[in-house]
């Protein structure tokens, strides 16, 4: 069993991972995202627009300079027709930004490593600036709730109850919803044997933009049904959780 379940992880590390990780031609997570097309370390000075569907509010994409010491970063130049005009720093890993359609709001996809820290944030237009939203600490607690970590076949002792206090399932946005209201989130649980039974377990979160609320939730049969045509990479419902015995046994109705 445990021989299928390294296999399973040989396969699907992949399985939310899409294999254009990184590319500079093509979304990632969102299909209608816009990917950053420019590598800071080959060229630091470049910089790349992204217009809102409205034409009123212009993005510039640039690199904060770089020395020996330090990893490149993307920052945000935003100008607004009533705006006074903002930089934004970004996380590491920022890989694409998806407008909402009315233009008022917009996220910004990425990810720290190929398999895991997979991240989403918010960013409301509004009066006299731009706001910063993180809108996946619900999404987070109810993924432990949804596949607790602890009871997972496989897992790793030492770690089980780090993940359960503080959580960082992969989370990315893959459509807007109402407008600038809500984003569909993907959230996974990384495809690492760390996880045991429950890797590369999958939701999907329907979330309030300005607070995070959870809305709906998804299963990975669902989301696949019914949000294919936003992701920018052909999604697998994944296998099955396994769980210890006692757990499946006391979960039974």
């Amino acid at each position: 069993m445990l021989a299928r379940r390294c296999v399973r992880f040989a396969i699907i590390t992949v399985f939310l991972l899409p294999s254009t990780l990184w590319s500079a031609d093509k979304p990632t997570w969102a299909n209608a995202a816009v990917p950053f097309s420019f590598n800071c370390i080959k060229n630091p000075s470049a910089m790349q627009r992204i217009t809102s569907p409205d034409g009123r509010i212009k993005v510039d994409v640039k690199c904060h300079q770089v020395t020996s010491l330090d990893d490149p970063t993307l920052y945000l130049h935003v100008i607004g027709s009533d705006n006074p005009r903002q930089d934004i720093d970004l996380q590491p890993g920022a890989l694409e930004l998806l407008w909402s359609p009315d233009s008022r709001a917009f996220l910004v996809n990425g990810a720290e490593s190929a398999y895991a820290s997979f991240w989403v944030t918010v960013y409301q237009i509004e009066a006299r600036d731009v706001r910063k939203i993180a809108v996946t600490s619900a999404a987070q607690r109810d993924m432990v709730a949804s596949f607790p970590p602890c009871k997972a076949k496989y897992r790793d002792a030492r770690t089980c109850q780090q993940i359960e206090a503080n959580p960082q399932f992969n989370m990315s946005g893959i459509a807007w919803v109402n407008g600038h209201f809500a984003i569909l989130v993907v959230a996974e649980v990384p495809c690492s044997s760390l996880y045991g039974g429950i890797m590369c377990q999958v939701k999907g979160y329907k979330v309030n933009a300005e607070n995070g609320q959870i809305l709906e939730q998804m299963t990975a049969s669902q989301l696949s049904s019914r949000w294919q045509k936003s992701m920018a990479w052909h999604f697998r419902v994944p296998e099955p959780p396994e769980y210890e015995r006692s757990f499946v046994q006391s979960a039974k109705p």
